[in-house]
Order: structure tokens, then sequence, then C-alpha cells
């Protein structure tokens, strides 16, 4: 076992339990910042961000873990578009020697990777259900509880180093994309990946056929011209946002990788235009939107690379003074629009109603690139689309048995949902052809033009779509799905499934398929590889 190959004295530790808290970070709240006096192990298991750690930036992801050490100052600096869903366990830890020498401190202040997350999410649960119990055999099991959840932390960060150094330059790489207007140093990204600066501009090379700087340039590049083609922004200020220092370096940068200048790439400047709904298809037809909903930027995975160049506004109920503030060309508004939406909006600029719920996806960017001219787009779309669906039915044919029977379902706190063939049963159903189970194509044929999603069923009556091949998207806007979803596994009625026992269920990323779009089921196609070979 792996705890077996080191040691740390916490025989001579004793913990004593304080609290369990769940927080989640919005996107918009610049930073939030935490002095504990005890001891505080925080676990992530949802968005992304940097955790501060007394002034040392720290990337975090789903399953980072950071046990705080008393006295320490954290913050947290949250990503443009992510929401961070984390737990913080606090707690004491007496220890008779000296401070410095504390087994804690040799594994505190710093990100540890807890994979796989379920065991340690499972303790959590425990513990939150004993959180205020005043009985003492309750209190004896929760600080059982907590020493195991600590057990599990501090394994994993003595044997948490990078086994593959190309595996940490590729993720100081994804963490560059995402954070390119930051002014980054080689040493910093180095100290990231855990090696010397040589061996990792020496493994960039390797990775990217340039140098770190390079490839820097290059993505701020790539973003400036969505903000050229998106924004009535002067050069000098596209230049700051992006990262560069001034106007002129950025002016030589961007001709050296387009060939033209900035002013001259600005000519080809789209209308301004909102999309309501439709913001994905506005994207498949290179079209940026100047602003977006709230909800359509920030759980939408296939968005996210777009974010710099979009503004968001609260959709429910949706700011009109927010969208009239960016100055639109056009709106794209949508068929069940009501009387008095359609002339609010037309106050601000053009409003032209595509069809939504009477038509699917492809229909939809079929009528998108007829209002913004671009069929020819919306057709090489099309084609490239249907290239990729036929290479990935090909490709699970050796797989999965294309005469199972499927079911896509959504859990929420009490109960769950069957998809019908929108929304994440679009790919299924649609683009694969796979075949639905017997009651969920009777679902699908009842479609009525407004339930893409069944009515809540309990959970008890999981065994009538006990499908060939299930796929499960937990209900990312109900902050109590998940724990309703681990407790579900643990239960009789999930086990019972044949389904479950023949391990043929695959969990989809809310992220990834709740929405309904061009991007979306393109995307949904790489995922479905991903989910059905295990990649």
């Amino acid at each position: 076992m792996e705890w077996q190959n080191f040691d740390l004295p916490m025989d001579n530790v004793r913990l004593r339990w304080i609290g369990l808290d769940v927080y989640t970070f919005y996107s918009g709240i610049e930073r939030t910042m935490f002095a504990p006096d005890n001891y505080a192990m925080w676990v992530i298991d949802e968005g992304e961000g940097v955790a501060v750690v007394d002034g040392q930036r720290l990337p975090i992801v789903p399953s980072s873990s950071i046990l705080v050490l008393p006295g320490t100052i954290l913050e947290w600096e949250h990503q443009p578009g992510h929401i961070v869903h984390a737990h913080k366990l606090e707690f004491d830890a007496d220890w008779e020697g000296e401070p410095e020498e504390h087994p804690l401190a040799m594994i505190g202040n710093r990100v540890v990777a807890i994979q796989p997350l379920a065991n340690l999410m499972e303790l959590l649960d425990q513990i939150a259900e004993l959180r205020t119990t005043d009985m003492g055999m309750s209190r004896f099991r929760r600080g059982i509880l907590l020493q195991e959840a600590i057990f599990q932390f501090a394994v994993k960060a003595c044997v948490n180093q990078p086994a593959n150094t190309k595996e940490a330059v590729l993720r100081t790489i994804t963490h560059m994309e995402e954070n390119y207007q930051h002014n980054w140093k080689v040493g910093e990204l180095a100290a990231i990946a855990c090696v010397g600066t040589r061996q990792y501009s020496h493994i960039f090379r390797q990775v990217t056929g340039t140098s770190p700087m390079d490839y820097l340039h290059r993505v701020r590049v790539d973003h400036a011209k969505r903000l050229l083609r998106s924004s009535s922004r002067d050069i000098h200020s596209i230049a700051t946002q992006v990262g560069f220092k001034d106007e002129f370096y950025f002016s030589r940068r961007f001709k050296q990788q387009e060939g033209v200048s900035p002013s001259v790439y600005v000519k080809k400047h789209e209308p301004r235009v909102i999309g309501l709904l439709f913001t994905s298809h506005l994207l498949a037809l290179g079209m940026t939107p100047i602003g977006a909903p709230d909800y359509h930027l920030f759980r939408n995975e296939y968005v996210r690379p777009y974010l710099p160049e979009m503004k968001p506004f609260v959709w429910a109920p949706y700011d009109l003074e927010a969208i009239r503030e960016m100055e639109p060309d056009l709106i794209l508004g949508y068929e069940h629009m009501t009387t008095g939406e359609y002339e609010q909006f037309s106050t601000i600029a053009e409003v032209v109603r595509i069809p939504w719920q009477s038509q699917d996806v492809y229909q939809q960017l079929d009528s998108v690139s007829a209002v913004v001219n671009k069929r020819k787009r919306s057709r090489e779309w099309m084609e490239q689309h249907q290239l990729k669906v036929a290479q990935t039915k090909e490709r699970l044919c050796s797989t999965i048995g294309l005469q199972d029977t499927y079911a896509a379902l959504v859990i929420d706190d009490t109960g769950f949902r069957v998809a019908g063939d929108r929304n994440m049963g679009h790919v299924l159903y649609r683009s694969l052809q796979l075949r639905p189970h017997p009651l969920v194509q009777q679902f699908i044929n009842d479609y009525n033009g407004h339930n893409a999603f069944s009515e809540k069923l309990p959970f008890e009556e999981l065994h009538h779509y006990d499908a060939d091949r299930l796929f499960i998207m937990v209900n990312g806007q109900n902050p109590y799905a998940e724990a309703a979803f681990r407790k579900l596994c643990r239960s009789e009625v999930w086990r019972n499934l044949n389904v479950v026992r023949n391990k043929n269920v695959h969990k989809v990323s809310y992220d990834k398929w709740w929405m309904y779009t061009p991007l979306a089921v393109d995307g949904q196609l790489d995922e479905m590889i991903k989910l059905v070979e295990n990649v």
C-alpha cells in the first residue's frame, strides 16, 4: 500500500473537529480572503481558479485540496466563467513538539491532487451528517471520520509529485491559455510544473515546437483577433487587454503571425450582434457576439474560450439596461418571445425572431445563418460536423453495441428526469442514431415542442429505464443534486440495475452536455469517444 512507503509522526498529533462548511464562489467576485486561526483542509469538487497562499499563486482544479496552516492568509481568485464549489474542513491538531516540526507543516500550504476524489467526498458527506450532533458516540464517530479524511490527504500529499514531467508541462500550457493576460515568466511556469527552467523550456519546445513566450504571444494574438472582429475598442486597449505592454510590440507580433497589421485586419469587422439563446450558433458561424446571457457563458464549456470577448448580462430576469449599454446592431430573438419582450428589445436594436422549440439545432443554425448572411459558413460547418458524426460512429462500432438500448437521465436532488432527443439526447439518438430504451422512445414520440425532458420521477422508478447503456448528468443548477447522486450510488436501487452491474454507466459533465447548441453537439461527439473508450 502506498502509505507504507513513507512515514509522518501523526500518532503524536491529537485532532479535534471544529466545523465543516461548503462555499460557492461565483464569477465576478474579485477575491475572497480567509485567515484561519485553526487548520483548514479545503477540497475543490467543481470549478477552477487560483488559490493565493501567503502571496503564492497556486492553480486549482476539481480534486485539488489544500491544507491551510494556522495564521496563513488564503485568498481565492475566481476565473471568469467558473463557479468554484469548495468544502472547508476545520480542525485543531495539538502537537507537543516544536511548531516548525509539526507533521502537518510538512504537507501544508500547497496544492495536493486527491484522485479519485469520491472516497474523500463520501467521508465529508458522513461528517456533514454528524455536524450538529450532541451524542457522545456520534461525536466519537465524527472524530474517526476526521482522522480518516486527514489520513487520505496526508497519503496523497506525500506521494503526489508529477510522475510525468511532460504531463506537468502540458498542465501549465492549459493554465497559460486560461490566464493569457498574466505577465508570465518562464521561471514561474517551471515552478508550477515542478521542474527546472532549462528542463521546462526544453520539454515545452518538444511538445509545442516553440518557446513558452512565443506560444504565449500566439495565444494573445488569437484572442486579439476575436476582439478586433467583435469590438469597437481601439488597438491600444485591445493590446493591453490581451497582455501586451504597448500597441507597437502588439502590432509587430500580430503582423508576424497574421501577415497583416491589426488596422488592416479590423476592416473585416462584423456587425455587433447579441444572440440571446443563439450565442453558440453565432460562434459556430465565425461571429463573436458582443454580449451573451450569463448562464450561456459561465456554465457552458464550449463557449468558455470566447469569454474575454463577450460581456455577460443577467438573464433571469434579463438586464435590459446592460444590453442597451453594449449598443448592438442586431438582436436575435426567439419564437416564444412575448410581445412585451419583443417591444422592449426593439427599443435597443433590430430584433429578428429565430425558431427555437420548433426546430432542431441544425435547423436553428441554418435560420441564424440566413439572418447574418453566413449561409456558406453554415454549410461548411454542417459538412465538417456530419463527417465527424460518421467518423465517430465508425470508431464506436467496435466498442459499443449499436443494437443496444440507451437512456440519458438528469439527476436532481429528489429524483430524475428522462432526456428526449434534444439537448443531451441529440448526439445519442439523432447524430449517432443509437436505439433509445422503449420508454425513452415513447417519450420522444410525445414531444410537444416544450418537453425536452420528462417530469421528475422518483429514484425508485429507475429500474424501468434499465437500458444496456446509461448516460447520467447531475443537474448543475441544483446544489443538492451531486450529494443525492452519491447517496443514490450507495443504494440498492442503483446497485440492482443491470446496467450498473455491467459497468455501462457513463457520467457526463453538466457544463458539456446541458446546452443544446451547435458547439455542444459537436463537442459531445469527442466526449462520447472519451466516455465509451475511457480515454
